[in-house]
């Protein structure tokens, strides 16, 4: 699947694993930290695969893509890392460049890592209560934030349009949606439009639009006695060719083979 938009309503949450793992690509208006205790984590940041070993720190900026890999574990090693994920709004006033700047390098090794930052890490993983929890977090931050290296965001206009757009996207699937269409919508020119996906989503447009209907799609199979043809109407196809053309392109088969597999 093709980065998709994480939209959480938590403030601050934490993702604590035993083990290295996976999490497809997305992007969310949050600042991410994660830290590995022991073991091999992957985490790809935009195109670069960045490997975290034992005490390394990663930093992930709001509406950065990236994506949580199995990669290596370290042969008998075992994984252990913590992500933590925090809303700007709770943050931008102590750290007022996470919305103008992003960092030169999201990978802070061991031997950067603040002594503060690394305790508050374990902190919240062993803390007792919620609020124990968030007061490590605070902590953590702050301590990586002394030791981060920044740079200038070359588009800080992008921190909004890309949530807003993908958003309204997911909730607006079924009109003829075009690149004029949003461009319109958003106030900015078609060309615009077409590089942002294909630099900020890698991913065209048209290519984006298919995989949202395709997935809506396929649940409304699942969960649905309706015939693929009203199904593919309701989705905002217009055209059956073009209907079954983009499912077989995200699932790899046609939506009536899809359907016959799902009542097997």
């Amino acid at each position: 699947m093709y980065p998709y938009y994480e939209n959480s309503k938590k403030e601050i949450y934490f993702d604590y694993h035993k083990s290295a793992h996976s999490f497809d690509s997305h992007f969310h208006n949050k600042l991410e930290i994660a830290h590995c205790f022991s073991g091999i984590q992957e985490i790809k940041v935009d195109q670069t695969v960045y490997i975290l070993k034992a005490g390394d720190t990663i930093v992930i900026f709001p509406n950065t893509i990236h994506e949580y890999l199995l990669g290596d574990s370290s042969g008998n090693e075992e994984t252990e890392c913590i992500s933590v994920m925090c809303n700007t709004d709770l943050i931008t006033k102590y750290m007022p460049q996470i919305i103008t700047m992003q960092p030169e390098c999201p990978l802070i090794k061991a031997e950067r890592i603040p002594e503060s930052a690394a305790l508050a890490f374990r902190g919240m993983v062993d803390a007792k209560n919620e609020f124990e929890s968030v007061g490590w977090a605070y902590v953590a931050i702050a301590g990586i934030q002394a030791v981060l290296e920044l740079k200038p965001l070359k588009e800080v206009q992008e921190l909004n349009l890309a949530p807003r757009m993908i958003a309204y996207i997911h909730d607006n699937f079924e009109k003829p949606l075009t690149i004029s269409y949003l461009a319109k919508e958003f106030g900015y020119h078609p060309s615009y439009i077409a590089h942002f996906f294909c630099d900020k989503l890698k991913v065209p447009f048209r290519t984006y639009l298919g995989a949202v209907r395709s997935e809506y799609v396929a649940t409304r199979i699942k969960n649905s006695d309706k015939t693929l043809t009203e199904i593919a109407y309701e989705a905002g196809y217009n055209s059956l060719n073009t209907f079954c053309h983009c499912f077989k392109k995200h699932f790899g088969k046609t939506p009536s083979q899809y359907k016959k597999d799902m009542k097997k």
